[in-house]
């Protein structure tokens, strides 16, 4: 609409009830079913008998960024049955292609490289502040847009602003 290439009358004749899919980066936890799903379905086509995966590689999966969300899982699981042994019975870590294994890693190391260092407390403040201040430059400081944005009432934004000391730059 800001672009003038939908007109905003009809934006809101169909906009009646929006229906928010989250994406597959935001409900992890459907990850286990939806691999299930995928392995029973590229097994039966690929006549394979592969019963499961193991721990470590869902573990990895559902830590994994989606930017193709569930059809991108899909063609990961397809890829790893592909690569399964005639045989295999549990997709391991051994069956993943070099650049799967490589994000795994990755992913590892970026779990044990977090310190602790503030209590979760002071964390949560810090974020809390720097979201609220990235909310606000995003919105040229329209408080209100900034609270349904951030799916709170003015008061309670309002209140945080004082509480972590944010004001509005001179």
């Amino acid at each position: 609409m800001a672009e003038k290439k939908f007109r905003e009358d009809l934006y809101y004749r169909l906009n009646v009830y929006p229906i928010v899919v989250p994406s597959l980066n935001q409900r992890a936890e459907d990850i286990p079913m939806l691999v299930d799903h995928f392995l029973d379905e590229c097994s039966r086509q690929q006549k394979k008998e592969i019963d499961g995966v193991h721990e470590e590689v869902l573990d990895f999966l559902k830590r994994r960024h989606w930017p193709g969300n569930v059809r991108e899982l899909r063609n990961i699981v397809e890829r790893l049955v592909t690569l399964a042994a005639p045989r295999q019975k549990i997709i391991d870590r051994k069956v993943l292609p070099p650049d799967l294994q490589k994000q795994m890693k990755k992913l590892e190391r970026t779990r044990e490289d977090v310190h602790i260092t503030r209590s979760l407390t002071e964390s949560l403040a810090e974020y809390e502040e720097q979201l609220i201040r990235k909310a606000l430059d995003g919105c040229s400081w329209n408080q209100s847009r900034v609270a349904r944005m951030l799916h709170i009432s003015e008061h309670t934004l309002r209140y945080k602003m004082t509480k972590l000391g944010i004001e509005r730059p001179a």
